[in-house]
């Protein structure tokens, strides 16, 4: 007796075995029998109903073979996904990344023109005073949200601000009134600088997300012009 490998997952298993002890596929080298009358019994594939079955999908748990596990487009912990939930994958990832750069190129394009039209006061007249607060203010509005999120406490500062109340209730609500009219000021403060920062972060995020879609895209399409060679879909 000698060891050979399945032809379809690899395994090893005896030159008389009829058939792969791992995945049921038939034995070309072994020689039939009468107790053989029969097709040998496997796991089919779920797309492939004539190949035995190697791998189970990551996702939806259906059986795959060989071929659908070797031109799998992801893995899910370890694992293929069969041609349904690699098509369901790709078209959610599509419409993610569709949705990021509409998002973004419309943020962009709002603190865009904000910083352009605070710009524009700014040079109508730089040494203005009011010029400069008209611009500072203009500014100010796409940062606000931005500039008050950058400014909230920590759990641990939390924490301890209630710590400290309970020790000190007398000076618990002026603390606290003292805190939020800090971070009001701040916030205002800060904001156009948040403006020019935010207008930043919304183009780097266009064109990132922009390359990805363009990248997700053209593996949709090689992957579904693959399965209709295949016969598929």
């Amino acid at each position: 007796m000698a060891l050979i490998n399945c032809s379809e997952c690899g395994t090893q298993m005896s030159d008389k075995a009829q058939t792969c002890p791992k995945c049921g596929a038939p034995n070309p080298e072994a020689v039939p029998t009468q107790q053989m009358a029969y097709t040998p019994y496997f796991n089919p594939c779920a797309t492939h109903p004539q190949a035995p079955a190697v791998a189970v999908c990551g996702n939806c748990g259906s059986s795959m073979c060989k071929e659908c596990k070797d031109t799998t487009a992801y893995l899910l912990d370890n694992k293929p996904l069969c041609p349904n939930c690699n098509l369901l994958y790709m078209e959610e990832n599509i419409s993610h990344l569709k949705s990021a750069k509409r998002w973004s190129t419309v943020k962009f394009v709002l603190l865009s023109i904000i910083v352009f039209m605070a710009w524009g006061i700014i040079q109508g007249d730089p040494s203005n005073e009011n010029n400069i607060i008209g611009a500072w203010i203009i500014a100010s509005i796409g940062g606000l949200f931005s500039s008050f999120a950058g400014l909230k406490r920590s759990e641990g500062e939390k924490a301890a601000d209630a710590l400290y109340s309970k020790l000190n209730p007398e000076d618990a609500i002026f603390n606290e009134g003292m805190g939020c009219f800090t971070r009001i000021i701040v916030g205002v403060l800060f904001a156009p600088i948040y403006t020019v920062i935010s207008t930043i972060k919304n183009l780097i995020r266009m064109i990132s997300s922009s390359s990805k879609l363009k990248k997700a895209q053209k593996e949709y399409t090689e992957y579904t012009t693959l399965l209709r060679e295949r016969g598929d879909i």
